[in-house]
């Protein structure tokens, strides 16, 4: 067996597209594929959230461009691969991180809330893979950052989780249907990270509280942990592994 290589997790030359890149866990990924190597178009709504994501880069051996774009907009997602080929040459990496969440009862959950989280959630990744699919060669590789709520259940988050358990699903069909064609698909299923998206129970003591008493690890995670995760399913340290979820959750699914 050949020894072990630590440039395997050396992505220059490789082509990124990261959406939701304008804050958390999107940014930290941006930056970290640019500072391995890769030129990377980071891909959010916010203008202002991505042009701090390109300045979070200064330095990096790989490039940052940016792109505002609604991915909740089916007619936008074509428009926005077609534009990083044109802005990168290329694609060997996408990164389906964009998301929002949901948090009531299923009797307080309204029809049009339960599709809004599913059109970001899961639509706008079965349409970007769908959209990037010629592109996407051999030794390419799709990340799609799902959840560990997309592996268990939870209470008061039907709609969410529904999206996170179909978006695992997406990924193991998608790496059964291209793995003849050399594409690898794994998802991500970060725990409770620290962002603007759980802002709302960081800050409230009680569910705060409940979550690091529930983590083995005993704490919230950063977005910067999610890096080292995405970097190698991004690179060649990779390479056999494809329709797998990495949970990356402190012990959460391990209770």
């Amino acid at each position: 067996m050949a020894a072990f290589q630590t440039d395997d997790f050396d992505l220059t030359g490789r082509r990124a597209l990261v959406t939701g890149a304008s804050r958390g866990i999107g940014r930290a990924v941006a930056v970290a594929l640019a500072r391995r190597g890769a030129d990377v178009l980071a891909v959010a709504r916010s203008t202002a959230g991505l042009d701090e994501t390109a300045a979070a880069a200064a330095g990096a051996s790989g490039s940052i461009h940016v792109r505002a774009v609604d991915l909740r907009h089916p007619d936008h997602i074509r428009a926005t691969v077609d534009h990083a080929v044109d802005v990168l040459g290329g694609l060997d990496v996408l990164v389906n991180n964009a998301a929002s969440g949901h948090w009531s009862l299923i009797e307080d959950t309204d029809l049009a809330t339960y599709q809004q989280v599913l059109e970001l959630n899961l639509q706008s990744c079965w349409l970007l893979c769908q959209a990037a699919s010629g592109v996407l060669g051999d030794g390419a590789s799709v990340i799609n950052v799902a959840s560990m709520l997309g592996t268990v259940g939870s209470r008061n988050e039907t709609a969410y989780v529904a999206a996170k358990h179909a978006l695992v699903g997406l990924t193991r069909a998608l790496a059964v249907e291209w793995g003849r064609r050399g594409v690898r698909v794994n998802a991500l299923g970060p725990g409770y990270v620290e962002t603007a998206m759980t802002i709302e129970g960081l800050v409230e003591e009680g569910y705060s509280a409940w979550v690091r008493r529930n983590t083995p690890l005993g704490r919230w995670a950063q977005p910067e942990e999610m890096t080292g995760p995405v970097v190698f399913l991004a690179s060649p340290a990779s390479g056999f592994m494809t329709g797998q979820v990495l949970v990356v959750d402190g012990g959460w699914t391990a209770r």
